[in-house]
């Protein structure tokens, strides 16, 4: 009876010898169909139908015109310029703009800076170009404001498109919005002495207007002065890797 009992073989721990051989091939196999991925060339049109319905969604696509996949580049620019006194120029405007009353001031952030507008009636009386008491309080504190963050300023009258009275002490229009430029320019000069290099005065006349000077409250809104006050970029806090980067010389010490 003990003859006829079959004898049980020991399995040997592990996994069958089939199975590493197995693995070996599959792993080859994924290896040689990840270099066929790679060496595989990508449909063009369909990219740039991919890359361009992207547009709309983020807003960065550039407009130039790639062969092929566009390649890796550096992830870190070294040559941005970052500008948070710029925010801080702007703040501080927002805060003086938002003491006066009746919307005869306005504040736009472009990209060329701050842009200040202030209705004619704040700053002037008709037809001519002394500065009115109000408008100084308000020169004074913008006028600190450029001094403090050593920003430049272009300042620029505008008129409507009615011709000045008979008897007027200007010309012209062009006079006019010109000697109002002119008269902001001087009275900043003299009361906090910015350099003339960061001021400049021009005059548009009824040549630049926001609206239409078809009707009476169009006109009024034409007429203005505007500052348009840019901060100097050696006022920036950072102004890029380049400036890590490049070696620092040591003092030459003559002899």
């Amino acid at each position: 009876m003990a003859d006829d009992d079959e004898v049980k073989q020991e399995c040997p721990p592990g996994a069958p010898l089939w199975m590493c051989t197995f693995s070996d091939l599959m792993s080859l196999l994924l290896c040689f169909f990840v270099l066929l991925l790679s060496f595989s060339t990508m449909d063009a049109p369909k990219y740039r139908q991919a890359a361009g319905s992207m547009k709309d969604a983020f807003g960065i696509q550039r407009k130039e015109h790639f062969e092929g996949s566009p390649q890796g580049q550096l992830m870190v620019a070294t040559d941005f310029i970052s500008t948070p006194m710029a925010v801080r120029v702007q703040r501080d405007i927002n805060d003086v703009v938002a003491r006066e009353q009746g919307g005869m001031v306005d504040v736009e952030m472009t990209h060329d800076g701050v842009v200040v507008r202030v209705k004619d009636a704040l700053g002037f009386k008709s037809g001519q170009a002394r500065l009115r008491p109000q408008f100084k309080t308000l020169l004074n504190k913008i006028g600190a404001i450029i001094k403090r963050t050593g920003s430049s300023v272009i300042v620029s009258g505008h008129t409507d498109n009615i011709p000045l009275r008979k008897g007027s002490k200007f010309v012209s229009n062009w006079d006019l919005s010109t000697a109002r430029s002119v008269a902001v320019v001087n009275y900043w000069a003299a009361k906090f002495h910015i350099p003339t290099n960061h001021m400049s005065a021009v005059g548009y006349a009824d040549g630049r207007p926001l609206v239409s000077n078809d009707t009476a409250a169009g006109r009024s809104r034409n007429r203005r002065v505007e500052f348009k006050i840019k901060v100097n970029q050696k006022a920036s806090t950072f102004a890029g890797l380049k400036e890590l980067l490049q070696p620092k010389l040591e003092p030459v010490i003559s002899q």
